[in-house]
């Protein structure tokens, strides 16, 4: 049986088990060499990644992992910066195939990569999109339109219900798009738009959904939930939480993690015996901006960046990026990037191998004041915004 098999039939036991729903270490003198990584092919990369920055989290399972080995790791200078308004603070740039997306002023603005000039705008956009292959899929109040990411042109447009609520989708392998509206998760057909099926669960759906192992589709509610469904819609798993999640949930091969509004970061460990409960808790303060898990589960916001065990939720150590919660870690040729009160680029291996010493510094970069949403890595450029003056702010392309 291959690995993927066996994950598959493990975590598949957790609808039989659970009641079913009810509706190379590096230094910072010696930096990692750059372009020895492939680009990743998302029908066999567990996490879809595709060496894209075209989803929240960077992949289908928010890993916020970029596999192009060309990521600034000497130091940055700026290419170009747009200005963009204080509110802001929500929501990290997108980036595939040299487009930049970026959500404000209740629209989306699809940006050029080389120089930041205005390709298209789309009205009326409060959430990122989903850029995958030769198409955006932007969620439009109580519609998802598909458009061409080069243009803007409509492909399709499939309303959803009449709450106004669509949010950011996820595709899986198989060439769907799961969609949440609400408290509703609708699967549709990646090309047409079509429903394949929906699913009423207990919350509204907080932030998009996340693949689990490339097969399961994972939501987190506002009723405090978490459940797992298999790609037709059969419940897998549900699980109680003692506190609302802050931001979508990051899944690998072996666990499900979110941060919440108690200031803790939660794991559930998926090769354990189903028994719905959380297997582990840190004190991480408030993410905003997600999760980053390679090896350790990376959490940053108002604690500052905190690297924890995710098997165990120990902490493995700490290092003080101030109290800013609007940005998430990014995994990059051997090395951790984040806001805060800078841009950081750290070594996230503790020096000399031992648990608790911290991470090297690699470089850093200051700015007025904080800086995020983002930092999000495409083809060797670092996007991100960053408060550039006493009341300026900017989207600015690093490299």
């Amino acid at each position: 049986m291959s690995p993927r098999s066996s994950r598959r039939a493990l975590l598949g036991s957790l609808g039989a088990s659970l009641t079913m729903l009810a509706g190379c270490t590096s230094s910072p003198d010696d930096p990692p060499p750059a372009g020895v990584d492939s680009i990743p092919d998302p029908d066999d990369h567990i996490y879809g990644a595709d060496g894209e920055w075209g989803s929240f989290g960077s992949d289908r399972s928010h890993t916020r992992q970029v596999s192009d080995g060309k990521a600034p790791v000497d130091g940055v200078t700026e290419k170009w910066r747009v200005e963009v308004p204080q509110l802001t603070r929500r929501l990290e740039p997108l980036v595939a195939n040299d487009v930049v997306y970026h959500v404000h002023d209740r629209s989306l603005h699809a940006l050029d990569a080389s120089d930041g000039s205005v390709r298209w705008r789309l009205p009326d956009v409060d959430k990122l999109p989903l850029v995958t292959d030769d198409t955006a899929y932007v969620p439009v109040e109580n519609r998802l339109l598909a458009v061409d990411p080069q243009t803007g042109d409509q492909f399709w447009e499939r309303e959803l219900t009449e709450h106004g609520h669509v949010g950011t989708p996820v595709a899986d392998p198989d060439d769907r798009l799961f969609v949440p509206d609400g408290e509703t998760l609708f699967a549709l057909d990646l090309e047409t738009g079509e429903t394949a099926w929906s699913r009423r669960l207990f919350g509204s759906i907080v932030g998009p959904p996340v693949l689990v192992d490339g097969w399961y589709v994972g939501v987190v509610t506002g009723a405090r939930k978490l459940f797992l469904l298999e790609p037709e819609g059969v419940g897998a798993g549900e699980w109680t939480f003692p506190a609302w999640p802050q931001s979508p949930p990051t899944a690998d091969t072996d666990g499900i993690y979110c941060n919440f509004v108690d200031g803790m970061t939660r794991g559930i460990r998926t090769e354990h015996s189903p028994r719905g409960d959380v297997d582990w808790q840190a004190e991480t303060g408030w993410n905003n901006g997600g999760l980053a898990v390679k090896r350790n589960l990376y959490a940053a916001g108002t604690r500052g960046l905190t690297a924890i065990d995710p098997e165990t939720g120990g902490q493995r150590w700490t290092y003080d990026t101030g109290n800013w919660r609007h940005t998430a870690p990014v995994l990059a040729r051997d090395t951790l990037f984040v806001g805060g009160d800078k841009l950081y680029a750290l070594d996230p291996t503790p020096s000399g191998g031992v648990l608790g010493d911290g991470p090297a510094t690699r470089w850093t970069k200051s700015f007025h004041g904080e800086v995020g949403p983002g930092p999000v890595i495409d083809d060797g450029v670092i996007y991100v915004v960053a408060q550039t003056g006493e009341e300026t702010y900017h989207l600015l392309a690093l490299s």
